[in-house]
């Protein structure tokens, strides 16, 4: 299997940051610097599971996450790869009047065995592919 295969077998999908309210035009969204794919170990993949793992999470003022909880949940197997891999995503912290702050996320991280769904199950998960926003945190930035 070449490392591009693998990659997408271990791909989770639509890497999307929904808000969990609206921010405004003096905030500007925490961005995405790296966010690692979780393992889809070759168990699941052989045992047809898919499913999406919802996660929120905070986004601190040097961009680093923290406290990532499953919201809900397709699959519990898939639910320990989904918090494994959101630990390790970086961002450019969120600003609001130029000051760095914290904002909690919700993410949604879809399994998807392209195998199982033609060639179809890659184009949807790059298609829903957006940039990350998030919601202001009540608490301040320290």
């Amino acid at each position: 299997m070449n490392i591009r295969h693998m990659s997408v077998c271990s791909l989770a999908a639509a890497l999307s940051v929904s808000a969990l309210s609206p921010l405004s035009a003096a905030v500007q969204d925490a961005k995405p610097i790296s966010q690692a794919a979780p393992v889809y170990s070759s168990d699941l993949r052989a045992a047809c599971i898919e499913g999406q793992v919802v996660v929120s999470f905070t986004i601190t003022a040097s961009g680093d996450v923290i406290n990532p909880k499953v919201v809900s949940s397709t699959d519990r197997n898939l639910e320990n790869p989904a918090l494994e891999a959101v630990r390790k995503w970086k961002f450019a912290p969120a600003t609001k009047d130029g000051v760095a702050i914290k904002v909690k996320a919700l993410q949604p991280v879809a399994f998807v065995i392209p195998e199982l769904h033609s060639d179809r199950a890659t184009r949807l998960v790059v298609s829903d592919s957006r940039p990350a926003s998030q919601a202001m945190d009540s608490t301040s930035a320290n």
